[in-house]
């Protein structure tokens, strides 16, 4: 099993489990900078590694919405992300990552390493921050 605490959390999606009747958390993680696969949180709130992955990031999204399309598979509303100096119009969605570089920042401004400048994440949910409260 990979140690998802050594590699880094990408994004954050969400599934309703009819077995269970409530929402189970799935955290997609950047393994050894070449692999994207999903964990899924128990009851304890453990992070259990699955057998969905991919070589990059739209793959490992296409598969789980393909096998988690019966549970209502869903992202997170991590905000949207703005370049700086000068702002987008209407920004991007943001992942979990980004929102997290963002609202760890003293000023909410971080370099974002694949675009190649400063960006901002305004807008995100409260399901998200709280999920990166409890994760920090």
């Amino acid at each position: 099993m990979a140690e998802q605490n050594q590699n880094k959390l990408i994004h954050v999606a969400c599934i309703q489990e009819e077995s269970k009747n409530k929402k189970t958390y799935l955290f997609l993680f950047l393994v050894n900078t070449q692999k994207y696969i999903w964990f899924k949180e128990d009851s304890t709130g453990n992070k259990i590694e699955t057998t969905l992955s991919g070589m990059t990031f739209d793959d490992a999204m296409n598969e789980a919405v393909k096998f988690w399309k019966k549970e209502n598979f869903r992202t997170i509303n991590c905000g949207f992300r703005y370049s700086l100096p000068e702002r987008d119009e209407h920004g991007v969605n943001a992942l979990f990552h980004q929102m997290a570089a963002s609202y760890s920042s003293m000023t909410g401004i971080y370099f974002d390493d694949t675009v190649g400048y400063n960006c901002i994440v305004y807008h995100a949910s409260i399901e998200a921050r709280d999920i990166l409260k409890r994760n920090n």
